[in-house]
């Protein structure tokens, strides 16, 4: 057989990604328009296969279905963020999208930061990190937010540490790193710990309402509002 012309290879690709993003959207079980996150929607998230079985599915087009899968989980937070401020399927798409593009770097540093700063899954949080240390192992980020939630929301000094090291030993890591790890014993020690997560997340954040969260993290570090080194926090304001 012939190969086929650039006209008709390119609708045959067209169509496959057409049908593609038919097959995603009727496996995400959306029936009503985004804005309604009524129970019924929510509840099918759970009925999404696992990477390894999407990606057959998937036609070769692995990264055409991570991006759709990606625009579904920003409406997902973002229709969450907005009411109820729940998201109990957010690391499973998450998961998702890393198994189907493992390349796609974004889903690691909004996994890492969101899970644990606005889900409080920080053991989610940190798996989403170490699959990103596995798929970038020259990145300093990622061994840095997985010390910093040991530190900060486990109090867990001594997983941290191993974690923020190696941050500090990669490739264009901060100076500030080998002095942090230093002195995390101090309290002035944790409160520089938690105000550098902060801002390297807002740095790494383009999301504004996300931003928004982390800016006011900052705020209450700097007010003493934010109980940094403990994991609590001042409830009277948020």
């Amino acid at each position: 057989m012939g190969t086929l012309s650039p006209g008709k290879e390119l609708k045959q690709r067209v169509f496959t990604i057409i049908t593609l993003a038919a097959l995603l959207t009727a496996l995400w079980g959306v029936q009503k328009e985004l804005h309604a996150y009524k129970t019924v929607e929510i509840e099918s998230l759970i009925y999404l296969p696992s990477g390894k079985y999407l990606r057959p599915l998937a036609l070769g087009y692995d990264q055409v279905a991570a991006d759709i899968l990606w625009m579904k989980a920003v409406s997902y937070f973002g229709g969450h963020y907005l009411t109820d401020k729940q998201y109990p399927w957010l690391y499973h798409i998450l998961t998702l999208i890393i198994d189907l593009d493992p390349r796609f770097d974004f889903p690691y540093y909004f996994g890492g930061v969101v899970l644990s700063l606005e889900a409080s899954q920080v053991d989610q949080a940190n798996q989403i990190l170490e699959r990103g240390m596995e798929a970038y192992p020259q990145r300093w980020e990622f061994p840095f937010y997985v010390g910093f939630n040991y530190f900060y929301h486990k109090q867990d000094a001594s997983k941290a540490i191993p974690y923020l090291e190696r941050a500090s030993s990669l490739p264009k890591s901060p100076p500030y790193l080998k002095v942090l790890v230093a002195h995390l014993s101090s309290k002035s020690g944790q409160k520089e710990a938690a105000l550098n997560f902060y801002r390297e997340a807002y740095q790494h954040t383009s999301d504004g309402m996300i931003r928004q969260k982390i800016k006011e993290k900052i705020d209450r570090v700097l007010s003493g509002e934010e109980k940094y080194g403990t994991g609590d926090t001042d409830t009277t304001s948020h």
